[in-house]
């Protein structure tokens, strides 16, 4: 948000245009993402999630769809509806009355517990989201949302290579890490993440993006 004022008695705020589109978008247009240019999308997105971390907000709702695309190709993390203060003491979700927020596909069982939460669960969505973008698929498919929730809470997601036998094992595993059930079985920081995907560029695994090797 750049501004917020009121004219004419009606409240309004400009916002950053991303007329790229959404993560969601770009891969029902164009199929499953290589690895280098998912890899480079989630590194754009633990970058903005990081910042808002340092701010004190979970965001809670990190999915493909509230990814948006730059017209230079950077991703951006938006829609923080759902958000919520870390520095509040009791975070979780009032599951009363089907009261649950959020998107089952990419929360992980703690958030469909109602269970306080920390950085391990958009650690979580950050996974399902390069799981997405790696293989067009959702790590966990149900017929209904409802069915999804104990498919989330009680299973775990195919590795994204029977899906696509291409993608680097090293990259298969960080996304089965970020996924796990338990969050102390996750990365516990963005940091942790971050070096392990550098560390598959560095090794030559996944390719660093196109821009940034004619920059080289």
């Amino acid at each position: 948000i750049f501004g917020s004022e009121e004219i004419e008695g009606l409240p309004v705020i400009s916002m950053e245009l991303l007329p790229g589109g959404t993560l969601k978008e770009r891969v029902a247009a164009n199929g499953p993402m290589l690895p280098e240019e998912a890899v480079a999308a989630v590194m754009d997105i633990i970058g903005g999630l990081d910042a808002a971390q340092a701010a004190g907000v979970l965001h809670r709702d990190i999915k493909p769809s509230n990814c948006f695309i730059d017209d230079d190709g950077a991703v951006k993390v938006g829609d923080f509806g759902l958000s919520i203060s870390t520095l509040a003491r009791d975070v979780h979700h009032d599951l009363e009355a089907g009261a649950f927020q959020g998107t089952p596909q990419f929360a992980p069982p703690e958030q469909l517990r109602g269970e306080p939460l920390d950085i391990r669960a958009d650690i979580y969505a950050v996974g399902a989201t390069l799981y997405y973008l790696l293989s067009g698929r959702l790590a966990f498919e149900a017929a209904s949302p409802m069915s999804m929730v104990p498919a989330v809470m009680q299973g775990s997601p195919v590795s994204t290579k029977q899906h696509r036998p291409e993608i680097p094992d090293r990259l298969a595993l960080v996304v089965s890490t970020c996924l796990r059930r338990k969050p102390d079985d996750r990365y516990a920081t963005y940091d942790e993440l971050r070096r392990d995907l550098d560390a598959l560029r560095e090794r030559g695994v996944v390719p660093a993006p196109v821009v940034s090797r004619l920059g080289a």
